[in-house]
């Protein structure tokens, strides 16, 4: 069970329904704190931390032929599935012609990358409902920061103490901290005020990466 800390991001958004007059409104929605970026020798010694038999220059060495290796078959048109982790697939943009005998793949191409799409199988720990099942969300942070009352992490998420049935927090207490956003994709929520986290998608959903 992890912990990731969420900062309060105030947007405007529009509502009403369409047809009818909208106007824009400030709603409140969750942002992730992000810790910090992890090298490859980060995450090598993190594995070592599990009591791996392979030396830390084995694993990095493993992970660097790895990466040498995808590389090479998605530039060869190959999609790299990594089996509870995701695929990594070639995207492209182009150039559209009016006569598809005018169309050059030199030169109506305009960009070539790499998309990255998490594994959503059912024993994945990547897909959506496993992330938020083993996620604590907390704005403890973001209190400290701004000066906030901390929210009551228990209260939140409906715990009840010595099996009376009260809620510890309170009707109501703490602040959302969904937004009403998805944590395992587009965070904007159902009112699209919110912010996306994620890359926009290549092809087929993912993140994009040059």
């Amino acid at each position: 069970m992890g912990t990731i800390q969420i900062k309060k991001v105030a947007k405007k958004v529009t509502v009403g329904k369409k047809g009818e007059q909208r106007q824009q409104v400030e709603k409140t929605y969750g942002k992730i704190i992000y810790r910090g970026t992890l090298t490859l020798n980060d995450m090598a010694e993190h594995i070592m931390k599990h009591g791996t038999v392979y030396t830390e220059d084995v694993v990095i060495g493993v992970i660097t032929k790895l990466k040498t290796c995808m590389q090479e078959m998605l530039v060869d048109g190959y999609k790299v599935k990594l089996d509870g982790i995701g695929t990594l697939y070639p995207t492209l943009t182009s150039q559209g012609v009016e006569d598809a005998k005018d169309f050059s793949a030199q030169e109506n191409i305009t960009r070539v990358g790499i998309a990255f799409r998490a594994d959503q199988g059912k024993k994945s720990m990547y897909k959506a409902a496993a992330m938020k099942k083993d996620t604590t969300l907390s704005t403890s942070l973001y209190s400290e920061l701004t000066g906030e009352d901390a929210e009551d992490e228990a209260s939140n998420s409906g715990s009840q103490q010595g099996g009376s049935g009260s809620n510890t927090g309170g009707s109501g207490s703490g602040s959302n901290t969904g937004g009403g956003s998805n944590t395992g994709g587009n965070t904007g929520g159902g009112d699209n005020g919110g912010d996306n986290d994620t890359p926009t998608p290549g092809e087929g959903g993912g993140s994009n990466y040059e």
